[in-house]
């Protein structure tokens, strides 16, 4: 048996994230040398962490617009609802799976518009990429999914196939190493 915790608790603790993440903004937006790569690289985790955590809310979201039954539990990590496949309707899944999918491009389009911007340096570069990795990874795992349900797939069989940590591992190389192809191949292309 889980145990439920509210949305309050896991806000607090997400809110306060975001205001690490901006601190670290202000602090590494000037940066160069050895710093400008350890600037691009927290820009990174901040985005992907963020990305990870407006999905999870978005999840959450979605499944409660549906009128989903969602109980969230322990706050150690990211927010992590326990949506039962066997008790909730195929739109009830679509209304989850598309809510968590809106949340990442939701942050990653604002790390994007950072980096367009030309706002925050070397950090804001590696909170694009971080964006732009997440995004990347999450649409090969979540669309194939979203997809098969869309069609008429059994939900259960489906999310059991497609959302198993050996799925999410392989699609997450497969999807990281040719974008990291492409940003080395524009970057030699650029000088």
């Amino acid at each position: 048996m889980t145990e439920s915790y509210t949305a309050r608790q896991w806000l607090v603790r997400d809110l306060l994230l975001v205001l690490v993440f901006v601190a670290l903004a202000g602090l590494l937006s000037d940066t160069s040398g050895m710093m400008s790569g350890l600037a691009a690289f927290l820009g990174f985790v901040c985005a992907y962490m963020a990305c990870y955590m407006l999905h999870e809310w978005g999840h959450l979201a979605g499944a409660k617009l549906t009128g989903s039954h969602m109980p969230i539990l322990s706050p150690k990590g990211v927010l992590i609802g326990a949506f039962d496949l066997a008790k909730h309707s195929r739109e009830q899944f679509l209304g989850l799976s598309w809510g968590g999918v809106l949340g990442y491009l939701l942050v990653a389009s604002i790390c994007w518009l950072v980096w367009f911007m030309g706002a925050h340096g070397w950090f804001g570069a590696g909170l694009a990429v971080g964006g732009l990795a997440f995004v990347v990874q999450s649409l090969a795992v979540d669309m194939p999914q979203i997809v098969k349900v869309w069609r008429g797939a059994d939900v259960v069989a489906t999310s059991k196939d497609g959302a198993n940590g050996a799925i999410i591992v392989k699609r997450t190389w497969q999807t990281w190493i040719p974008l990291a192809a492409v940003i080395v191949g524009l970057n030699v292309l650029g000088r």
